[in-house]
């Protein structure tokens, strides 16, 4: 090869090692770290809505025994599939937000049932010892309703998208949401201009573009391999200090789930680094002229 080809061939190289990891990367976060489809995911994979279901059991039955109000008259009305329903609401709503697609986050859920069902153990409550159903006895129902409200939306706001609302995380993080799309476009768009330069610059030598592209493609895929496989053999992450089995289901999951796919992405780019590079050297021995045996 000669030395006006080699220069920018390493130049053109370096920089399509670097704008692969970055179109990586972007696209990794746009459509597994900040999608909503992952988060469902996670919520199926890691059974959060058992977690949540055992979690409010665990709780209602401790306030039984200081309130007096039988755990079923909240749990009866309020079941797995509708704490699936709440957590996928929860997610859904923080992502209306992020998109713009509304202009405040309110984590709510249909406390219809429930309501009821607190309203007509009161009721029978005090008609059966004889209380008086004054303004004391609503104000008694509003609190009792309220509070497992409460209670119930904190549990099933596993991702707490409503403590980073709270905190000021989400509208800070909403007007770098738009950039991400147009982010991935032009990393992309980085990407093929600098193949298409090394497409240029080898035009009659097809062997060392495979040589280029390849070598780019190996160098970018261990670059992101190596930390995959870092954290995957030390199970880094469940190292972490989460008290909540619940919310320690939903980092641990999301994490695991952005290096399986980041792994992935790393292992595609690496193998396609090496076809490149055998097919450089499948190319380079068809091209060697044939030794003279006469």
């Amino acid at each position: 090869m000669k030395l006006k080809h080699y220069i920018p061939s390493v130049i053109l190289t370096v920089l399509l090692v670097f704008a692969l990891v970055g179109t990586t990367g972007v696209l990794l976060v746009q459509h597994v770290l900040l999608n909503a489809d992952t988060f469902a995911t996670v919520t199926e994979e890691q059974a959060l809505a058992d977690k949540a279901y055992a979690s409010l059991e665990s709780y209602f039955k401790a306030r039984e025994n200081s309130t007096g109000i039988p755990k079923e008259v909240f749990l009866d009305a309020i079941d797995k599939e509708a704490l699936q329903e709440g957590i996928a609401g929860s997610t859904k709503q923080a992502f209306d937000y992020l998109h713009g697609r509304s202009d405040s986050f309110a984590l709510t859920m249909d406390f219809t049932e429930m309501e009821a069902s607190v309203r007509a153990f009161f009721e029978d409550y005090a008609d059966t010892n004889g209380y008086a159903k004054d303004e004391i006895y609503e104000q008694k129902i509003a609190d009792v309703t309220a509070g497992a409200e409460d209670k119930i939306l904190f549990t099933v706001d596993t991702f707490k998208f409503s403590v980073m609302y709270q905190n000021g995380w989400l509208q800070k993080a909403k007007p770098y949401m738009k950039y991400l799309s147009p982010a991935a476009v032009g990393c992309v768009v980085v990407t093929l201009l600098l193949l298409l330069m090394l497409v240029l610059l080898h035009r009659k030598q097809g062997a060392h573009l495979c040589y280029w592209a390849g070598l780019a493609a190996l160098i970018a895929g261990l670059l992101l391999l190596a930390p995959c496989v870092y954290v995957t053999a030390t199970d880094y992450f469940s190292g972490f200090v989460i008290k909540d089995p619940q919310i320690f289901a939903a980092v641990l999951g999301c994490l695991d789930l952005f290096t399986h796919r980041a792994m992935t992405a790393a292992v595609v780019m690496t193998v396609l680094g090496v076809v490149l590079l055998v097919l450089f050297g499948v190319l380079l021995h068809l091209q060697k002229p044939e030794p003279d045996t006469k």
